[in-house]
């Protein structure tokens, strides 16, 4: 299991780690389209507000230029009739100076902007947005300005500097590595428990697989072993003054063969019950009729055992309840049967039933039904009181766990610890709960509550 939650753990973080990759990876490519379209329209700025100072014929200064090109990383190129404006510039690119203003002319030229040429046309001339490579791999934004002149022509070239993307974007890098880490860090912790949270019902599950194996390989190993006595005891050749108690041995044979055909039954309930398969016949049953036949037919077994089994009805009939009136008497029966187990002799138990009302609009059931209606519907109630021992608080909610027995050394060898667990599933399948709590004589109560009749019988699969 513990492999198994590192498999996963490690797909699941993967997988969560792949989408959180991708989405920093969409990020940066936005943010470097950003920077870029930034950069572009600051030099575009720049640009606009260059070419409008020169064509409206105000001078350049050197404190402008040099303020100018220092602020903004530009190569400020003024020429008029071909003849260049004195001006070595304040900051030094990696590239030089001479060099990038020539591959500018150029490229413009390559547009029809000739900036050591008389324009033909007494309008402006300017070349597009053009991007330039210098000697070191770094890039530059260049555009050209050509104007007529009274004698001539004058000429601007403008050339901005473009930061490497690493050092435009700073510590942007390195904070979305780190977020990134401490991501796939969160995810990995997040999906361990995760994992861990989603394998616990698996592993709580093959838990109890492994107990009820070995709870039946237990319960099976003690009829099996006195079977197999029995029968090499009647193979053997004994003597006679021994004969008789052959006698012996085929009822005793005869018992644990029904001890365990009784075991095998109740697992194949229980499987069946598991697997969804347990059909029971839905029918309009009279709980007056049933309870009295189930306390006439166990009157009896209490006598023998010496105690005192009473039967308390309400003076009004009871309601009748939609279900399996022979699945309904074998839930009685096996609450009884457990309360006559545990009970010592000289005592007393008390099979009772009343009419209550349950939630408004709602049967008690495994998930609860909910029916139309806002009227509380009827519901009856079962007890089966004892006079045990009782069971300790802490133990009762495992009491109708299968092969649970409150008694470890499994005293009472007629029980495997299947009733009330069968019990359970025979009240979930007529849309009940069963419930234990503490007898005013520190005994148990078994409580059962069951919807009453509101349909026509018919047949349902659980």
């Amino acid at each position: 299991m513990n492999t198994l939650r590192k498999r996963l753990t490690g797909l699941y973080t993967a997988t969560a780690g792949l989408i959180l990759l991708l989405i920093t990876a969409a990020f940066l490519a936005f943010s470097i389209r950003e920077l870029k379209n930034g950069q572009a329209q600051q030099f575009g700025i720049i640009w606009d507000s260059l070419s409008l100072r020169f064509q409206s014929s105000q001078a350049f200064s050197h404190s402008y230029l040099s303020q100018t090109e220092a602020e903004y990383q530009l190569i400020i190129h003024i020429q008029e009739n071909g003849i260049p404006f004195l001006y070595p510039g304040s900051w030094k690119p990696e590239t030089k100076r001479e060099a990038l203003i020539e591959r500018a002319k150029e490229k413009a030229g390559e547009e029809g902007v000739l900036m050591d040429q008389a324009p033909v046309s007494s309008s402006a001339n300017i070349s597009s947005l053009m991007t330039i490579e210098g000697d070191n791999k770094d890039r530059y934004y260049a555009r050209v300005l050509v104007l007529p002149a009274k004698y001539g022509g004058k000429s601007l070239c403008a050339i901005g500097f473009i930061p490497p993307l690493g050092k435009a974007l700073g510590k942007t890098i390195p904070y979305l590595c780190l977020l990134t880490l401490l991501g796939m860090g969160c995810l990995l912790l997040i999906s361990w428990k995760f994992v861990g949270w989603s394998l616990k019902p698996v592993e709580e599950s093959q838990k109890k697989q492994a107990q009820f194996i070995a709870a039946a390989s237990h319960e099976l190993r003690s009829p099996l072993a006195v079977l197999r006595s029995a029968i090499a005891a009647l193979d053997s050749d004994l003597p006679e003054a021994f004969a008789p108690q052959k006698g012996t041995l085929l009822p005793l044979l005869e018992k644990e063969c029904a001890r365990m055909a009784r075991l095998v039954d109740d697992m194949l309930l229980l499987a069946s019950a598991d697997a969804k398969t347990w059909t029971i016949r839905q029918e309009d049953v009279d709980m007056d009729t049933l309870l009295i036949e189930v306390y006439e037919a166990f009157f009896p077994l209490c006598r023998e055992k010496g105690l005192s089994l009473s039967l308390k009805l309400p003076d009004d009939p009871l309601p009748h309840v939609l279900g399996d009136a022979q699945r309904l008497s074998q839930l009685f029966f096996i609450l009884l049967d457990n309360a006559k187990t545990f009970t010592p002799s000289g005592r007393s138990i008390l099979l009772s039933a009343d009419a209550k009302a349950s939630v408004p609009g709602i049967l008690p059931g495994r998930a609860g039904n909910i029916l139309s209606g806002k009227r509380p519907l009827p519901a009856l109630s079962v007890q089966v009181t004892d006079e045990g021992c009782g069971i300790p608080p802490k133990l009762r909610p495992l009491v109708f766990d299968r092969f649970f027995q409150a008694d470890n050394a499994r005293s009472h060898k007629q029980h495997f610890g299947l009733g009330l667990s069968i019990a359970r599933e025979l009240t979930l399948l007529h849309k009940g709960t069963i419930s234990l709590s503490e007898a005013p004589g520190g005994g148990c109560c078994f409580t059962v509550t069951l919807p009453c009749a509101a349909q026509k019988s018919q047949n349902i699969n659980s």
